[in-house]
């Protein structure tokens, strides 16, 4: 995917570029900023129902709240393209070697948790890989919000601290502030790059994976076929997005 996307007809041109305002500490909050909040306060809705109500409202917080609305923002509403939800080719080469170095690091432990607990590690591991709306919308979207309205460094804890609260009510306390630590190291590492090649597809499913087994939640073979069909329809909501973009400017 590349940032070759045009803001669409009336859409509000960005303030700010991801390339020239990188700084530490700012103060730039914005619409989207607000909208990157409600989505995070939604999401722990849907987590919430979804533990205790049923799975259904977590998917629909998936494709509505961790999809359809970070894409109509960036895309739509602030006309930033792809780079503005981690898709650049930005230290693509850079980022997979990192993501590579890092998945092969952890793969070992992920192996031995596994046996220790008895849990197929195939379809726990594809499990995790389809997980792509959690590294999209808690970094490819709330962590790129929360650095262009406050820069980098309250981005950082702001995500980590997010990341717990979404978990919270769902799973145990000590278990949601363990994620949120989880988050911080994602953060460090996706701060550099802001590509989310640097987590996706190589590393984040390893880190997940481990995590989820700490957890106490194994995956097995039906959530490898509900997170395939998950990500299939989150990827042409993405598509039909942008293409509704491409014929608005064309």
């Amino acid at each position: 995917m590349s940032s070759s996307i045009s803001p669409a007809p009336g859409a509000k041109a960005p303030r700010a570029t991801h390339r020239t305002r990188r700084r530490i500490i700012a103060w730039d909050p914005g619409r989207d900023t607000l909208i990157a909040l409600s989505t995070l306060l939604a999401f722990w809705g849907c987590y919430f129902a979804g533990s205790a109500l049923g799975s259904w409202f977590l998917v629909l917080g998936i494709l509505l709240v961790g999809t359809l609305i970070p894409a109509l923002t960036v895309l739509r509403l602030r006309g930033e393209g792809w780079e503005g939800l981690g898709f650049t080719r930005r230290f693509l080469v850079t980022s997979l070697i990192i993501a590579a170095v890092l998945g092969a690091g952890s793969a070992y432990q992920l192996i031995v948790t596994a046996s220790e607990l008895q849990v197929q590690l195939l379809p726990h591991l594809l499990a995790n890989f389809l997980v792509f709306w959690e590294p999209l919308f808690v970094f490819g979207w709330l962590y790129l919000r929360w650095e262009r309205a406050f820069g980098w460094l309250p981005a950082i804890f702001l995500t980590s601290v997010g990341f717990a609260l979404q978990h919270v009510g769902s799973v145990p306390l000590p278990v949601a502030l363990s994620f949120g630590m989880f988050a911080l190291v994602f953060s460090i590492v996706f701060a550099f790059v802001r590509n989310l090649a640097i987590l996706w597809p190589l590393f984040y499913p390893v880190a997940s994976g481990i995590g989820t087994l700490q957890s106490g939640l194994a995956m097995g073979w039906d959530d490898v076929l509900s997170g395939a069909l998950i990500f299939v329809v989150q990827l042409c909501i993405l598509f039909f997005v942008a293409r509704g973009i491409v014929k608005r400017t064309a």
